[in-house]
């Protein structure tokens, strides 16, 4: 059974490019980008607990950024998601 204080690993797909410097903040965190159509969205990767990821979360809403998607993945109990 999960607990909301462990951590997990989470993708979070935004619309539009995030450049580093408004996450980084946040601990270990990996950006990729994607374009097509002329549509750019960027998935954050990162381990964090439930807490964080609202904080990250609300901190993305602050600063105007489109939520598309968030998927919880499988970590492999080390902070490495797999």
């Amino acid at each position: 059974m999960s607990h909301l204080d462990e951590h997990a690993g989470y993708k979070i797909r935004v619309e539009g490019s995030v450049d580093v410097s408004l996450v980084d903040w946040f601990g270990p965190i990996q950006i990729g980008r994607t374009e097509s159509d002329e549509r750019i969205t960027t998935l954050l990767t990162l381990d964090i607990d439930q807490a964080a990821l609202v904080g990250l979360i609300r901190h993305l809403h602050g600063l105007g950024i489109v939520l598309l998607s968030v998927e919880r993945t499988i970590t492999n109990g080390q902070g490495d998601i797999s």
